[in-house]
């Protein structure tokens, strides 16, 4: 599934910054590992959340507040999960850019979810059997209409481009 170590397995990592540039101004946190045959995914915003009541599987969660994770296989495809800070979450296969093949309701997804005026956080886990193989993976997020990412940042916001 992944063929490289993770540079630091479950420890909070922080985007400092938007896709402009532009401090956060409050903690924006994730963390990635596989434990157990599990991805984990673990995500964290110091902002009040903006989000619809939801839970389970749900599309158009990015139209609100969510974590989002790409997996990206050597080959151009991908895998993107949303998760909401209800815990609501989405995922779905693309063979290449914007080119959904499937959505992907995986049966194993478990969330976790907390909020309170301060912000909130969630946590999704996964089989490694319900995810493509991948080799990298980039980290984003839409937080009160402002998007975040830990990847490339150059024109209008697009988590889509690698």
């Amino acid at each position: 599934m992944m063929p490289f170590a993770l540079k630091f397995p479950g420890l909070m990592q922080r985007i400092e910054s938007d896709w402009y540039g532009q401090r956060a101004g409050f903690p924006v946190l994730w963390s990635l590992e596989v434990f157990d045959d599990r991805l984990e995914f673990q995500f964290e915003s110091g902002a009040p959340a903006v989000c619809e009541e939801a839970e389970g599987f749900v599309a158009g969660l990015w139209q609100k507040d969510v974590g989002e994770i790409f997996l990206i296989a050597q080959d151009g495809r991908y895998q993107e999960f949303n998760l909401s800070p209800t815990g609501a979450w989405w995922s779905a296969r693309f063979r290449g850019y914007r080119d959904q093949e499937c959505e992907c309701p995986c049966p194993s997804v478990r969330t976790t979810a907390s909020r309170s005026r301060a912000g909130w956080r969630a946590q999704l886990s996964v089989s490694c059997s319900e995810i493509i193989e991948w080799d990298r993976f980039q980290i984003t997020a839409i937080l009160g209409g402002r998007y975040f990412s830990t990847g490339r940042c150059e024109g209008e916001p697009d988590f889509h481009r690698f």
